[in-house]
């Protein structure tokens, strides 16, 4: 009767266990669903209406000034008619605004490396301030495209954008000066910001910098590049909380990328400052297809207010903004001061959250203590083993490779087979990527899941289930704590799961839960909510080329829910 009665009591826990489990993963699926649908919302620009004030940004007034500048569609590629002509057509519309047009004329080698006669368009705004010896902030925008089209996205509607913040600036003047830089030659090797930076007499002045470009017709706006003191960068991204997205992570990896904008000449000269871009269509860059009628302009209106709000701010003489000391101290600079690591990111586009790179390896620390401690304490009640813990570690860093690895597999055999063209489809990148984070979320999850259901032979379901939670955040915890040091820009996605995770665990363990599904659900909904507002931006920058990266992404975000997978322990 006792034998009976216990086995009844046991079919009881696992239906409970079972139901537990079915609703946490309902609960994982409506919340990624949800986070999917906010994503999708939170990377479309905001739809544009004409400003109330005329000191705002007017989008459709930019629309305007960008299809008179981009005039007939001929390209502007440097010694060209349709350059010169267009040069014509930006001094004109500067007199228009009643500016005072100034020319730095200078040579360079064209694209069939001979000397080529460019011209840089610059612009003096003037500011409220009674000292005229206070540096200057500098918005820039080169005005050259390349010669298969007409440069719509790259870089007229940085143009635009720079003319609509002159008028916007002549209606609200600045505390300190503006100057507005048109370079020319940026395709052909960043020519013109390279003349003004070592001949112009006015880069002397320059106490910071403002630039806008492109590489797409379409999509969110990105602050993807800053200057070496990370701290002032994102206190002023996050007191502002402009429209532009922006993340520390694509600052730490773009300095480690060959390409270059007209702000790397600026970086390296010692400036601080703010580099703007928009990557959305990415097929349409340097083709013909980048044109107008491709271009979103609810996506110029979102760069225009981002680099209005950001010269606005700069020009109040708030840090990042350099004094006149400072900028005395770094002229004919070529490098980058020491860097002041900082890790920032965007919420969807809501705030700004900031924290300086020491608070990260302090986080990692403690996480990866709590969770050696909630090791210690569960052997001791039986309801974890080192072993189990080991093993789910190894199984952990393991899959990750796999997932890596069938991640480059699948972007090979797209490319091989044809299916697509590569790397990004002429319909669409997402039902590609879709697929590679599926691949690396099963690479991680059926190996898993195997491994827990035989270690169930033989071990306690909560034993089994604690086993996998601590050994996969231990992993986590030390792949985190190599990131802070190497790339600590780039660890925000992981630290939060992780300190997260980390708090539960304590929890968990103080409340002698022997469920997990609720910890699981909590760390897989923050893993989400980290991972998913960059996922637009990798398959923009990538397309389906990265497809271990990709991979990668969908290997850590079910690792993270990984008990309510494996079916272990309610």
């Amino acid at each position: 009767m006792t034998a009976s009665a216990s086995m009844t009591a046991s079919a009881r826990m696992t239906a409970s266990a079972s139901m537990s489990r079915g609703r946490a993963r309902v609960a994982l699926l409506v919340l990624l669903i949800g986070t999917v649908a906010l994503t999708a919302w939170r990377n479309v620009p905001a739809a544009i209406t004409r400003p109330a004030s005329p000191r705002a940004f007017d989008g459709m007034r930019a629309m305007e000034s960008l299809r008179a500048f981009v005039g007939s569609g001929i390209p502007r590629d440097v010694g060209s008619l349709g350059h010169t002509a267009a040069r014509e057509r930006l001094e004109s519309a500067l007199r228009d605004r009643g500016c005072e047009v100034t020319e730095q004329p200078f040579h360079a080698r064209g694209w069939n490396r001979t000397a080529v006669a460019m011209v840089n368009v610059l612009v003096r705004v003037k500011g409220t301030a009674s000292d005229p010896a206070l540096p200057c902030v500098l918005l820039s925008a080169h005005y050259d495209s390349v010669a298969r089209g007409e440069g719509a996205g790259d870089n007229a509607a940085g143009v635009a954008c720079a003319l609509e913040v002159i008028r916007a600036l002549k209606a609200d003047p600045p505390e300190r000066d503006v100057i507005v830089l048109f370079p020319d030659g940026e395709e052909t090797g960043l020519f013109g910001a390279r003349a003004f930076v070592t001949d112009h007499a006015l880069w002397a002045h320059v106490g910071a910098v403002v630039n806008l470009d492109a590489r797409g017709s379409d999509g969110v706006v990105y602050v993807f590049e800053t200057g070496a003191d990370g701290a002032a960068h994102a206190e002023l991204l996050a007191s502002l909380n402009v429209p532009a997205h922006t993340t520390s992570l694509a600052s730490e990896a773009y300095k480690r990328m060959p390409n270059g904008t007209d702000f790397s000449v600026y970086l390296r000269a010692g400036r601080p400052g703010f580099n703007l871009a928009f990557i959305g269509s990415p097929r349409n860059y340097h083709t013909a297809d980048d044109t107008v009628a491709n271009l979103d302009a609810r996506t110029v209106t979102q760069m225009g207010t981002s680099a209005l709000a950001l010269v606005r701010a700069l020009a109040r003489g708030g840090a990042p903004m350099m004094s006149g000391d400072e900028v005395a101290a770094v002229t004919g600079v070529t490098a980058q001061p020491e860097p002041r690591a900082e890790v920032w990111f965007d919420f969807f586009g809501f705030a700004v959250v900031h924290w300086p790179a020491w608070m990260s390896l302090c986080a990692v620390g403690a996480s990866l203590l709590a969770l050696l401690i909630a090791l210690r304490m569960h052997r001791h009640s039986s309801t974890a083993s080192l072993i189990g813990s080991l093993m789910s570690l190894a199984c952990v860093w393991c899959t990750i490779v796999l997932a890596v690895a069938l991640g480059t597999l699948g972007s090979f055999l797209l490319k091989l087979t044809g299916v697509v063209e590569m790397p990004w489809p002429v319909a669409s990148v997402w039902w590609g990527d879709a697929l590679l984070l599926l691949v690396g979320a099963l690479a991680v999850g059926l190996p898993s899941r195997m491994i827990a259901r035989r270690r169930q032979a033989r071990r306690s379901l909560a034993c089994v289930d604690w086993d996998a939670w601590l050994g996969s955040w231990i992993a986590m915890a030390l792949l985190c704590g190599v990131l802070a040091m190497v790339a600590p820009g780039a660890i925000h996605p992981l630290l939060v799961p992780i300190a997260l995770a980390s708090a539960l665990t304590v929890l968990a363990t103080l409340r002698r839960w022997h469920s997990l599904n609720a910890c699981a659900v909590a760390t897989g909904a923050i893993a989400l909510l980290m991972w998913a507002p960059l996922e637009p931006s990798f398959a923009d920058a990538f397309g389906l080329s990265l497809g271990g990266f990709t991979a990668l992404r969908g290997a850590l975000v079910m690792i993270a829910c990984r008990p309510v997978w494996d079916g272990a322990a309610a």
